[in-house]
């Protein structure tokens, strides 16, 4: 499988890769949305996993402009975000988002949590 990180915290990417990669995914990232949509068509993975908070692009903005992107418009979009409440969560899905997260990532389940987003979005 392959994953395309974007989050404006380094650290997070760091972590997220290195649980992705472990199982053996293919795994590339961008520190914002604007840098992602190029690095996401070229790459073509089959899961973004995005925060909601970013600076420049939000992960709402993102989602929109994947989903009006024919190229990756049907890539899995999973929002990670330490954003817990019910009215964000609601947001992402209405924007694209096939699934929600919340922050802190739980290590031992990441991964699988994931691959179930993944697997229920078809």
């Amino acid at each position: 499988m392959k994953f395309f990180i974007v989050d404006d915290d380094n650290d997070m990417i760091q972590l997220i890769e290195s649980l992705i990669e472990a199982p053996g995914h293919e795994v590339s990232s961008a520190l914002a949305g604007h840098q992602a949509i190029s690095g996401i068509t070229a790459m073509r993975p089959n899961c973004i996993i995005t925060d909601l908070m970013m600076a420049t692009m939000d992960g709402l903005e993102l989602c929109d402009e994947i989903r009006a992107n024919k190229a990756i418009s049907d890539t899995t979009i999973i929002m990670v975000s330490a954003r817990d409440a019910e009215h964000w969560k609601e947001q992402a899905a209405d924007r694209g988002a096939d699934g929600y997260i919340t922050k802190p990532i739980d290590p031992e389940t990441f991964v699988d949590d994931l691959l179930a987003i993944m697997e229920a979005a078809g």
